[in-house]
């Protein structure tokens, strides 16, 4: 009888008594299992030096992957402490991300880039959290060069805007009166960090950002 007809049998009865299970073996588990072998082994038929040697093989192995998985825990662990510790290196920091939201904070704006994959002539509008279009800018003729967004934060009427979250729309239309693509980036201060799921998530300008999608440092 091998270790793993013991683990097999002892699996299927243990499965109609026990009220909790287990879905891995542990060191003291094997350990169990290989004397039961020993235990109840066919003394006509005893294990061979052979076989032995196999089955304590398999148990180093056994043993072995447990203790990288172990390591490989203790690892992921420590490089999330070290990234989480890095993050928070960026509170007070400007950064740049790709989005197109804008926040306006005691009266600050914050600040939105853009940039088209050819010349084109742009139209600029400002949406509220609703939606809605609170503000159009013709911005004219412009290059493929990075490009700011330059909204001082006021209505069409010139009203300046409470505080809150925005976003802003790029329409680009070349000389043949082609849609012309547009990427889009939002820049704001770092004003806290947190871990999600996991994951280490920025709050700037009021807004979640993941620490991957930080694309540059501004300051």
């Amino acid at each position: 009888m091998s270790v793993a007809s013991v683990v097999s049998t002892s699996t299927s009865s243990s499965q109609d008594t026990a009220t909790t299970k287990k879905n891995t073996l542990t060191q003291e588990d094997f350990l169990k299992l290989f004397t039961t072998q020993m235990k109840y082994q066919n003394p006509l038929e005893p294990l061979d030096n052979f076989q032995m040697a196999t089955q304590l093989a398999q148990f180093n192995t056994v043993d072995s992957l447990a203790r990288m998985n172990e390591i490989l825990n203790q690892l992921v662990a420590s490089q999330n402490s070290i990234s989480h510790l890095q993050a928070a290196g960026l509170i007070g920091k400007k950064v740049e991300a790709q989005g197109n939201s804008l926040a306006i904070q005691q009266g600050t704006v914050g600040e939105g880039v853009y940039q088209l994959a050819r010349p084109a002539n742009v139209v600029i509008q400002i949406l509220n959290s609703q939606g809605g279009v609170v503000r159009q800018i013709e911005a004219g003729s412009r290059d493929t060069s990075r490009q700011t967004i330059g909204w001082d934060g006021k209505n069409q009427a010139g009203a300046a805007l409470p505080d809150g979250v925005y976003t802003f729309r790029v329409m680009a239309m070349d000389s043949q009166g082609q849609s012309v693509p547009v990427t889009t980036y939002r820049i704001g201060t770092v004003e806290g960090v947190s871990l999600e799921n996991g994951a280490i998530t920025l709050q700037v300008n009021g807004n979640k950002v993941a620490f991957s999608d930080i694309l540059s440092i501004l300051n």
